[in-house]
């Protein structure tokens, strides 16, 4: 059921305040079921400087974003670009949301009601569906809902996009007074409207620039030296030999290295989720059976990153794999968050690069 105009407003008021003061890797899957229904009332965000909304304001990135947990991965629809834009759309994307239905069993799956005029685009191997709303202004880029799953508690994910906003995270605590809670077709979910001045994680943002003035974009070519490079989070030291990769929703930092025909990929990520679980997330990637907590440490060895210990594991599919791959995986809980550090690909390479990764990792600082 639909939130009233007058408890949605009064919602909003309350996390806006809250925000100033304060101030997950999906392959593409079944057929995603859609509907019309009427269009909803869209409102040309050139007319908010008419309303003088302050230019800072303007300036300003917003997350409008619901988390629905089932079993022990949850469902993310998440709505970031210009604050002024987003806030134009609360009753859209509550109608959107709240459309939302479940395949039964332990792979479900959603649907819902796409309003007139919004367009699904193609899953990709990070999303599970990209949903864009219509263009209420010439000019401006739409706005797009992005869909995926992963793992974490509900607190972890809000607090990495609160991250990704130059917001402090929050302890669990205040988790009640900032967030709402609906029933979608039966599932405990939550909503929060968060307002800062980070990138809000959206797709195709760039890095922020590097310690010594130049700037990495995602297509940035080999660097001759390695170099110490931030993008505003995070400090490393990138290998020469590794070229910048396009990132994904969820990382903060990609990278490549490549011989001929084989590739590895590196990324550095912030979610949730305890160290077995991820391990055995990791495990089934390539094919590995998963482990119990016995056996974890046996498989798990330290090493130094971002100021404190993080934990380190090695893993290899068997050699009777087709495709005989190996990640190399780092977890470290460093400035109030969880990080992931990970190589994964084709085994040969990812040994050769193995020292490298290494280095990376113990190279990584916050800011």
């Amino acid at each position: 059921m639909l939130l009233g105009i007058k408890d949605l407003r009064g919602f909003i008021a309350v996390l806006l305040v809250a925000s100033s003061c304060a101030i997950l890797g999906c392959d593409q899957h079944d057929q995603i079921a859609r509907y019309t229904v009427a269009k909803p009332e869209l409102v040309d965000p050139t007319l908010v400087a008419k309303a003088n909304v302050p230019a800072a304001a303007v300036a300003e990135q917003q997350t409008l974003g619901l988390i629905v947990p089932i079993g022990e991965t949850s469902w993310f629809f998440k709505l970031t670009g210009d604050n002024a834009a987003v806030e134009l759309q609360h009753d859209a994307f509550l109608q959107f949301v709240s459309s939302i239905k479940f395949s039964s069993g332990p792979n479900a799956r959603p649907s819902w009601t796409l309003p007139e005029g919004w367009k699904e685009l193609p899953g990709s191997q990070f999303r599970f569906a990209t949903v864009r709303l219509p263009d209420a202004s010439s000019g401006e880029k739409p706005l797009e809902i992005s869909i995926s799953t992963a793992g974490g508690e509900v607190l972890a994910n809000i607090n990495r996009w609160r991250g990704q906003l130059n917001l402090k995270p929050i302890a669990a605590g205040e988790l009640a007074a900032t967030t709402k809670s609906l029933q979608i077709d039966g599932h405990e979910a939550t909503l929060v409207s968060l307002v800062g001045t980070g990138s809000g994680g959206m797709s195709g943002a760039p890095f922020a620039p590097f310690a010594g003035g130049s700037s990495l974009p995602a297509d940035h070519p080999p660097l001759s030296s390695a170099k110490e490079s931030t993008n505003a989070e995070i400090l490393y030291n990138v290998p020469p030999e590794w070229t910048a990769a396009a990132r994904n929703a969820f990382s903060l930092a990609a990278f490549r290295a490549a011989d001929g025909d084989q590739q590895v990929e590196i990324t550095v990520s912030s979610a949730g989720g305890d160290l077995l679980s991820n391990v055995n997330r990791w495990r089934g990637q390539i094919g590995v059976s998963p482990i119990d907590a016995a056996e974890l440490a046996s498989v798990v060895k330290r090493i130094d990153t971002l100021g404190v210990a993080g934990d380190y594991v090695e893993l290899v599919s068997s050699e009777s794999s087709a495709k005989r791959e190996t990640i190399l995986g780092v977890r470290a809980d460093a400035g109030g968050r969880t990080w992931f550090i990970k190589l994964k690909g084709n085994a040969e390479l990812a040994a050769r690069e193995k020292p490298r990764f290494e280095a990376f990792v113990k190279s990584l600082k916050l800011p």
